[in-house]
């Protein structure tokens, strides 16, 4: 080695989360980060032919890859020739990958002409090494891999244990909660972006589309969630996010209103790393996410988001105004069980809405042209529906009579009994999806017969699970009640004496409207089933005998002027 020349050295540390205390509260840099350096320029202190000129650093990076922050810069100083030294703590500092970590030791920092130190190893490429030394670089590089990988294993591990548990082990709470500061690995509501949460609900069961919705907060000028948490001083990031300062999306609002976390459960492991050695993950299926039902306090009510679900499932198309018609969605031919289409007629002057049937309008021969005029359906609908209000309320006031508990706690046990069915009946399929796979591998059956079972079985899993999530949706509604020991009747209550029709009153309490003709009208209204079992269980008990249990309404429309 030549004690005449001298070393512009650079210092380089790095800790991962996984290491230790990175991230400490009030702190720029962990004490671990502080303790490297300490290390690193005590040992060169005592080489007068070095001089450390810069430092650079990774806290919170994995050593699994070498596409780190801190480390490119380190490489772009040794291009521009503004150093050629690096002095690391440890080999596994600069990285934990076999392979790569041995690259940099032995071909990249040698080509370069970058002496390297590695103070704990006892390694300086610029002292002469012998046959030992050689051998012991890709040894102890072999072990730091190792090592990762086990760490990796350990930290999969104990995370799904905590997911099982309900416990959040995310490093951002969902937008509308923050992380409990008395306990990591819980949540709680964050008041201020809970509220706009509750609006986007609101708007959308009121008839907004998502993308008026995203307007609507931009225009108000409402942080978008990844603004929000720069705002709140966290370091978020996120692969959604084109910048910091972007406004709202409807991509976003959707996302927003499909996630369960704001009904109080915990939904997690939605996607996982492919390994622990590349910084990609990927996402899995529903059916492996973690699920753990009322671990956190909910945002909206279960009701709120089932009526929001159903709304995003159905073809509902927006008026100028960016606004749903209050029957979107809700009608359908009863002859031939199409949608009816809503079409605006001029005449004389004037526009005339009506819903006619979508079927006969694409093909005259497939149904008859039966319509009725939009106002006269609307208007149909809100006497009736003022009338099925009234038979609740009334259903209510019956209930409180008796012993509404024990009405919840059998429905409940009921409800609990049915998912488990459903469950069952799925795994059921999907062994028989898998059975025929292995008959079309041993010849029994054809691929057109195959491909024939597969979609079948396929179907059945997914309308089960389409069926199981409104039993879900059912079940949380009628738990939160239990708990809160008042019935889900209590929510109708704020659309008694309604005015005029509007679309939150539709989406949360009608399921479908049949026309058959304009004297004929049917209205199928939600829960019917449970305001049976209820009369069943009031009659049951001694209670009112007469039939108060909505149902589902046939209803004449007056004559058309």
């Amino acid at each position: 080695m030549n004690m005449d020349r001298t070393y512009r050295a650079a210092i380089y540390v790095r800790l991962s989360k996984e290491d230790g205390d990175s991230f400490s509260i009030g702190r720029n840099e962990s004490d671990s980060i502080t303790n490297q350096k300490l290390l690193i320029r005590s040992f060169l202190d005592r080489h007068p032919e070095i001089e450390v000129v810069e430092t650079f650093e990774d806290d919170g990076f994995t050593g699994t890859n070498f596409d780190r922050p801190g480390f490119q810069k380190l490489l772009d100083a040794i291009r521009q020739h503004r150093i050629d030294c690096v002095a690391v703590k440890d080999f596994s500092r600069l990285g934990r990958e076999y392979l790569e970590a041995g690259r940099y030791i032995e071909k990249v920092f040698p080509q370069m002409g970058v002496r390297f130190i590695s103070v704990n190893d006892n390694y300086d490429s610029g002292q002469d090494r012998g046959h030992a030394d050689n051998l012991i670089v890709p040894f102890k590089n072999l072990l730091n891999e190792q090592y990762s990988r086990d760490t990796s294993g350990k930290i999969r591990s104990a995370l799904s244990v905590k997911r099982q548990q309900g416990m959040f082990v995310g490093s951002f709470a969902v937008y509308g909660y923050a992380r409990d500061p008395a306990n990591r690995n819980h949540i709680v509501i964050d008041e201020r972006a809970a509220e706009v949460v509750r609006s986007i609900f609101k708007m959308k069961i009121d008839g907004m589309s998502c993308y008026a919705i995203a307007n609507h907060l931009t225009s108000m000028r409402v942080p978008s969630p990844a603004a929000y948490k720069h705002d709140c001083g966290e370091r978020y990031r996120s692969g959604f996010q084109t910048s910091v300062n972007a406004g709202w999306s409807a991509t976003a609002v959707k996302r927003i209103l499909t996630n369960e976390t704001y009904c109080g459960h915990m939904i997690q492991g939605r996607r996982r790393k492919i390994s622990y050695k590349v910084q990609m993950d990927e996402a899995l299926p529903r059916e492996q996410w973690s699920r753990v039902e009322n671990t956190h306090e909910p945002v909206v009510s279960p009701e709120a988001f089932s009526a929001v679900q159903t709304l995003l499932g159905e073809d509902t198309r927006v008026c100028a105004t960016n606004r749903i018609h209050p029957l979107a969605g809700r009608v359908f031919c009863a002859d031939c069980g199409g949608a009816m289409i809503r079409k605006t007629v001029p005449s004389g002057g004037k526009r005339y809405c009506y819903y006619v049937c979508g079927s006969n309008k694409a093909d005259r021969a497939r149904c008859s042209p039966h319509t009725i005029r939009a106002d006269l359906l609307e208007e149909t609908v809100l006497v009736s529906l003022q009338a099925h209000v009234r038979l609740i309320l009334n259903l209510d006031d019956a209930m409180n009579e008796i012993d509404r508990l024990a009405w919840e706690q059998r429905e409940i046990k009921k409800l609990r009994h049915q998912i488990d069915v459903m469950d069952a009946d799925m795994q059921r399929d999907r062994e028989l999806r898998l059975s025929v796979y292995e008959d079309l591998k041993t010849g029994l059956i054809e691929k057109s017969d195959y491909e024939a079972l597969r979609r079948d079985f396929g179907q059945r899993i997914e309308e089960a699970k389409r069926a199981q999530e409104k039993l879900r949706g059912e079940l949380n509604a009628l738990t939160a009640g239990a708990h809160e020991q008042q019935t889900f009747l209590g929510e109708f209550r704020r659309y008694e004496n309604v005015p005029s029709l509007e679309r939150s009153y539709v989406v949360s309490m009608i399921e479908r409207i049949e026309i058959r003709n304009r004297h004929d009208v049917s209205i199928r209204y939600r829960y019917e089933d449970r305001f049976a079992s209820m009369r069943e269980f009031i009659a049951g008990r001694g209670g009112q005998k007469e039939d108060t249990s909505p149902k589902q309404e046939n209803t004449s429309p007056k004559e058309e002027a």
